[in-house]
């Protein structure tokens, strides 16, 4: 076990700065030509913020701060302990293999919430408590009640728990995480490890941060350096003002995202922005769940490249990759290489975006979308489908078995295609899918840059249809070097993309 460090670096760190304070005070400034180089201006001098104290506002938010506790009756498999399992060596856990008074083993694993009502419901991460059957949370004043489950969001990591008692409870106001910036003051309160009601402070480092092993598909997070380690999750993180801006939930561990295991922290964590989790609140305090609105598209950001590739002036909006038959986009008109830049008037910065504002609105709802078809505007109206529970119904792909000898096959645009077998033919015909194969794609191509690689079915150059390899020839005749060329293909069995590139 690593030591902490608590002594040396803090007082040479300490001594650098009173040094570096001293120089400045002591050597006058050194005027330097400057030929030629444009340099800013200095700027202009403003009195110097003594760094605030945060105590008046922790001892207002702390007692509405809850240590959440959840746990797991199981039973244990033949021939090992069941803690062997890595699923059982999750998030927050005490290693607590049975139950007091009684032999049958649990799970139990522990984190923090918040108090978001009076009367008693807590808001804390889905991820605390999914594999529960029975919740418990203590008090800032040492009370332990048990909580029941209200719901969960299958799209966001949080859930909502309830504990009834004859008594209000302080409740901690939500704040708009939108209009919080980098740069602003946030602190972090939860349970960490064994340390209960732990304060830290720090800065918002970024906003709309995307992060891997993301347990929910919309999740856009808070990044800050406030330190959040293990126990900490579901706990608030709050703005200068006290108010909720995110719920504490993600760390990085030697360079990857951790919600669970112990291993080395490096100081950077996510929160969950309060202002999605604040527009279906009241819903699954209602109905213990949460209806999303959805169009039935796969979308991809507009980058440079694509942007160029429609006559766009600058990178906006989510360009439609496909469209779901029998969905509302497709009986709406939606077409593939559509971009929609605009949902009933909020701009549309990406497909992330997209996907979010969509989500935002109930089944059922009616939403204009202004989208870029033929170098201009276009306006849709589309009824909205509820969006399905399970984040992915792809079926997986299937076989590929392509060994006639010496197929026809040719190259261009920085990789090969080769024609599917009969036998293949047949099989892409029942998923509704023609095309030829790629099979090999140059190193250092644009196209093996932008996403192209063997095994996926080409079916389109810009808007061509390649049902052979004779198409895909005469395709290539006709594409320019250096210009922006737009892909089909398909994943078979799984989804369909564009992938825009550079011909060579």
């Amino acid at each position: 076990m690593s030591r902490p460090e608590f002594v040396g670096k803090g007082l040479m760190m300490g001594a650098a700065v009173i040094a570096g304070a001293v120089l400045a005070a002591v050597v006058p400034p050194v005027e330097r030509a400057a030929d030629g180089l444009k340099l800013a201006p200095p700027p202009r001098e403003a009195p110097a913020a003594a760094l605030p104290s945060f105590a008046d506002l922790v001892e207002r938010a702390i007692p509405s701060v809850v240590k959440v506790t959840s746990r797991k009756a199981v039973t244990e498999p033949e021939g090992g302990s069941l803690f062997d399992n890595p699923l059982f060596r999750r998030f927050f856990r005490h290693q607590n293999p049975h139950a007091p008074g009684g032999s049958q083993p649990q799970v139990q694993q522990a984190g923090s919430g918040f108090f978001f009502t009076t009367d008693g419901y807590i808001l804390t991460n889905k991820h605390v408590i999914e594999n529960g059957d029975t919740f418990r949370i203590q008090t800032n004043d040492g009370d332990l009640l048990d909580a029941e489950l209200v719901g969960t969001d299958p799209y966001l990591d949080f859930a909502v728990l309830k504990v009834d008692a004859d008594r209000e409870f302080p409740a901690l106001p939500l704040g708009d995480s939108e209009s919080l910036r980098v740069g602003e003051w946030v602190v972090a309160i939860g349970h960490p490890l064994i340390f209960n009601y732990s304060v830290t402070v720090g800065v918002v480092s970024g906003k709309g941060r995307r992060i891997a092993d993301n347990p929910g598909e919309l999740g856009e997070y808070i990044q800050t350096d406030a330190a959040i380690n293990f126990g900490n999750s579901g706990g608030p993180l709050l703005n200068s003002r006290g108010e909720v801006v995110g719920i504490n939930t993600a760390i990085i561990r030697n360079g990857r995202v951790a919600f669970g295991e112990e291993q080395l922290v490096e100081g950077i964590s996510f929160a969950l922005p309060i202002t999605p989790v604040r527009h279906v609140l009241e819903q699954i305090v209602r109905t213990g769940t949460v209806k999303r609105g959805f169009l039935g598209v796969t979308v991809s950001p507009v980058d440079r490249l694509v942007a160029r590739y429609y006559g766009l002036e600058k990178p906006r909006g989510a360009v439609v990759e496909a469209v779901t038959e029998g969905m509302p986009a497709a009986e709406a008109g939606l077409r593939p290489g559509d971009i929609v830049l605009e949902v009933e008037g909020q701009p549309i910065a990406d497909s992330s975006s997209l996907v979010r504002v969509i989500s935002d609105h109930a089944p059922g709802d009616k939403v204009e979308l202004v989208i870029w078809r033929d170098n201009s505007e276009h306006r849709l109206v589309v009824e909205l489908a509820e969006r399905p529970v399970s984040p992915s119904e792809a079926s997986g792909a299937p076989e590929e078995s392509r060994e006639e000898a010496e197929p026809e096959s040719e190259s261009g645009l920085g990789f090969t295609v080769e024609a599917p077998s009969a036998e293949d033919r047949e099989e892409l015909a029942d998923r509704g899918l023609e095309g030829v194969w790629i099979t090999d794609v140059e190193p250092n191509s644009s196209a093996a840059d932008r996403g192209i690689r063997p095994g996926l079915l080409l079916m389109e150059l810009n808007g061509r249809p390649i049902r052979s390899v004779e198409d895909y020839r005469r395709a290539v005749e006709e594409i320019a070097s250096g210009s922006v060329v737009r892909a089909r293909v398909a994943d078979p069995g799984r989804s369909e993309a564009l992938v825009f590139f550079e011909a060579p």
